[in-house]
């Protein structure tokens, strides 16, 4: 179940204040309530926020080198000796603003109360804020108590209108062409160590996504890059230089004594194709970027998603962003608590940089469904035979040979049924193998045929059918991959469908989820297994806020497995929810014990019990 809400501010500015505020909150993505508010004039804010990027654009806050182009003519004459306190209060002018009577009693009260009777401050949801006026998205609305009350939400800053983009039709459920695929460009570098960017993106994505590096490219060649390549892109990444005016923005892509700077407007019917051809995400990691989003809105361009600076941000800075960015959606965090994250982890520039963690914003439209990419690491791999040797990026030319041979053989194995019964076990895992390695490089229709062609050669051989559930969950064939699981169940690997049930729960489809978790307890015949599934149950439960039968089978599934952190989890979570903090205590100290931080769901967990452990004082 998603949960969102839409703060729109209406018409106003921070000197007339906003008499006409909605608070609007969706339920998998139905409007559910609709709340009223406003807020008064706040001519100390402007004032501030004013200073303040005056003092960033100085360089007087940080002596880090920043991804802002200065002209030698730049403004330097900012009188302020203290930005730590110029920032200090900001914020709490920002903080103060937010708090008033007739803002709190109408939207954030409200706000409050639905979350809390949705999963508490545990729970991930997004909150949407419509503005007119893209002044106003340069204000710390990081400063927002509810916002630091509520760890897993992030403010994402969206215009007040917009259009769903339009993509481009396929067939059969398949993911357009540009799923996986992400383009790096790294313009002017002056100064800047942009190669610790591509190295990040590297180490995340590197074995599962195709990366394409352009450096310092002309303006020309950008553009021709986007209308061109016919199978584009997911996400588009600059990281280099730019600079921003009261008027427009642009992006300082090389370093050539002319032609060096490239616009929106310059990019726009490039953006345009590649947006149908299915990019979703546009990150420019360089300084006031945010007035490009702004130039993008304005443009009428449907991009889904954008993350920019809404200020210079210095370079060490830049890269732990997006270092970190990377390695939480590498771990599948859906994007708006990947930002949040990533931001939080910035805290510790404060010191050096005030106001470095809000610097970062996401952009997006309501409209987005959210970003998926293929082939990210699971908490479960695709299976392989105990004996199988996996390459996860073979050889083209052997591939292809290796293909072709196995077609043939697969054939001929067909019609011979002594050779069929010889020689299918060994072959069968070689064929797993190339579809496993044509799965991890976003070959989808090769991958199926060759994990099909496995369980032909080798009926009794349960790796492929389990593979092929995994990726007909990918290509959202729900009916395919309950089909696939189930052949994987019949042939000994009952805890396939623990992982395939754990996969519908993620989509909310709960039917599904509990048709595979009967399945996988009529067939298991470990622990283990079991007490997944049953855990698995009680995860719906929960969800429903069936609060009495999830903690039976929490329970459960702890008494048949003691060391399940997630069973641990979501019974402490249930204690919580029934006003039992004691009893939960136990709980919240077996997850961090049993816990694995490389797990993004028991990442969460730790991060929850160190959260309830140190409000009970049992942790520092």
């Amino acid at each position: 179940m998603s949960l969102r809400f839409i703060l729109g501010l209406g018409i106003g500015d921070l000197h007339k204040g906003f008499p006409d505020i909605t608070g609007e909150f969706q339920e998998n993505q139905t409007t559910v309530h609709k709340f009223k508010g406003s807020l008064p004039p706040a001519p100390e804010v402007d004032d501030l926020q004013k200073r303040w990027q005056l003092i960033c654009r100085a360089g007087k806050s940080s002596n880090i080198l920043s991804r802002i182009k200065v002209k030698a003519t730049g403004t330097t004459n900012i009188c302020e000796d203290n930005p730590q306190l110029i920032y200090q209060y900001l914020n709490e002018s920002m903080r103060l603003w937010l708090s008033s009577e007739e803002f709190y009693a109408g939207i954030e009260h409200n706000f409050r109360n639905v979350v809390d009777a949705f999963g508490g401050r545990d729970r991930c949801f997004e909150v949407f804020l419509e503005i007119k006026d893209s002044e106003n998205w340069h204000l710390p609305w990081d400063a927002w108590k509810f916002r630091e009350d509520y760890k897993n939400c992030e403010i994402i800053k969206s215009p007040s209108q917009y259009r769903k983009a339009l993509k481009k039709a396929t067939t059969g459920g398949m993911p357009l062409p540009s799923r996986g695929r992400i383009l790096c460009v790294s313009g002017n570098s002056d100064g800047l160590d942009l190669k610790q960017d591509e190295k990040s993106l590297q180490m995340s994505f590197g074995d599962r996504c195709k990366l394409e590096f352009m450096q310092q490219p002309t303006p020309e060649k950008l553009r021709e890059k986007l209308l061109e390549d016919e199978k584009n892109w997911q996400i588009l990444y600059y990281g280099g230089h730019s600079n921003s005016n009261a008027v427009n923005g642009w992006l300082h892509i090389n370093e050539a004594d002319c032609d060096n700077t490239v616009t929106i407007d310059y990019l726009k019917e490039g953006l345009e194709k590649s947006i149908f051809q299915g990019l979703e995400l546009l990150i420019l990691n360089s300084c006031s970027s945010l007035q490009l989003a702004a130039d993008l809105v304005a443009g009428g361009l449907p991009l889904p998603s954008m993350i920019v600076m809404r200020a210079p941000i210095p370079d060490k800075i830049a890269h732990d962003f997006v270092k970190s960015l990377f390695g939480y959606l590498s771990k599948e965090y859906p994007l708006f608590l990947a930002v949040r994250k990533a931001k939080d982890y910035l805290q510790k520039w404060e010191s050096q940089f005030p106001g470095a963690s809000a610097i970062p914003v996401l952009c997006q439209q309501p409209t987005f469904d959210g970003l998926t990419l293929l082939q990210l690491k699971r908490d479960r791999p695709l299976m392989a035979a105990a004996d199988d040797v996996v390459d996860d990026r073979p050889n083209n030319d052997i591939s292809i040979f290796i293909s072709n041979l196995m077609q043939r053989l697969g054939i001929g194995l067909a019609t011979t049924a002594s050779s069929y019964m010889l020689m299918g076990p060994i072959l069968a895992p070689v064929a797993n193998q190339i579809g496993m390695a044509n799965h991890r490089q976003n070959k989808p229709l090769i991958a199926k045929l060759f994990y099909k062609l496995a369980s032909l050669i080798n009926l009794n051989y349960a790796q492929p059918y389990y593979n092929l559930a995994m990726l007909c969950d990918e290509l959202n064939d729900d009916r395919g991959a309950l089909e696939a699981m189930q052949n994987a169940v019949l042939r000994g690997l009952p805890d396939a469908s623990a992982q395939i049930s754990k996969l519908f729960i993620r989509k909310d489809k709960h039917q599904a989820a509990l048709k595979a978790i009967n399945l996988c307890l009529e067939h298991a015949k470990y622990d283990g297994v079991k007490a997944a599934c049953i855990k698995n149950r009680g995860w719906i439960r929960f969800k429903e806020q069936q609060y009495d039968d999830a903690e039976i089978d929490f329970q459960t599934a702890i008494g048949l497995t003691d060391n399940s952190p997630e069973a641990h989890c979501f019974l402490a979570r249930v204690m919580e929810t029934k006003g039992k903090p004691h009893e939960a205590l136990e709980h919240w100290e077996k997850t961090i014990k049993y816990s694995k931080s490389s797990v993004p769901e028991q990442e969460q967990c730790i991060q929850s019990a160190k959260q309830h452990l140190r409000i009970k004082g049992n942790i520092k």
